[in-house]
């Protein structure tokens, strides 16, 4: 009785891997050759022209004395 159900667990394992193996996903799109995104910088110059002291928040502190 055991070798039977050693055996049947073994062939139901066996068809199991099988079948994944051959069943191609749909999911996930075939991937191909993809470019490179280009590639950003940004100069010093460049980030103190976007960052103007004056559009900052400016954080009041009131005295509590």
């Amino acid at each position: 009785m055991i070798k039977l159900l050693i055996a049947l667990t073994a062939v139901t394992t066996l068809v199991t891997l099988v079948a994944v193996g051959t069943v191609k996903p749909k999911i996930f799109p075939a991937l191909g050759a993809v470019a490179a995104p280009p590639t950003v910088t940004i100069s010093v110059e460049e980030l103190h022209r976007k960052v103007d002291m004056h559009t900052l928040p400016v954080t009041e502190i009131v005295s509590l004395y």
